[in-house]
């Protein structure tokens, strides 16, 4: 059964790309959770652990333990609301800032490599295939919340 095969090797791809990325993200001393927190404290500047909390569906618990890893590193600091003394804020250091520019720059290149041997037109035929893909797992997923 040929979708068996195709599933079997989506599985694989993701498996390796992960493996990739966690490869770089180990030098950084990092998970791959903590370095999407990152991002997310960058692209949401001056946010709060409550607002993160909720936004990435963490316990308030979970995202204190995460935060206060990423303060240890150096990659985040808290500054103090200046509306309410009662609250912090988090703002990505430059080293953080460094980190988040460094994987991006990696991933744009891991990216490039797996695509490397493709001309426009198969990407596109490829991309019109995994968004029919998308669809058809959208609507299985429907059925099941159903």
């Amino acid at each position: 059964m040929i979708e068996k095969e195709l599933v079997m090797q989506f599985k694989e791809v993701n498996q390796k790309i992960i493996n990739i990325m966690q490869k770089k993200v180990d030098d950084y001393e990092l998970t791959l959770g903590l370095l999407h927190l990152l991002m997310t404290i960058m692209h949401k500047p001056d946010t709060t652990q409550k607002e993160l909390a909720k936004e990435m569906r963490f316990t308030e618990g979970a995202m204190s333990m995460s935060v206060k890893r990423l303060l240890k590193l150096g990659l985040i600091e808290q500054v103090q609301c200046q509306s309410d003394g009662r609250c912090n804020r988090l703002v990505v250091t430059e080293k953080g800032k460094k980190i988040a520019k460094d994987y991006k720059h990696y991933l744009y290149n891991i990216i490039q490599n797996v695509f490397k041997e493709f001309n426009v037109e198969e990407l596109e035929m490829i991309h019109g295939f995994l968004m029919k893909i998308n669809s058809n797992l959208d609507q299985v997923l429907s059925d099941i919340n159903d």
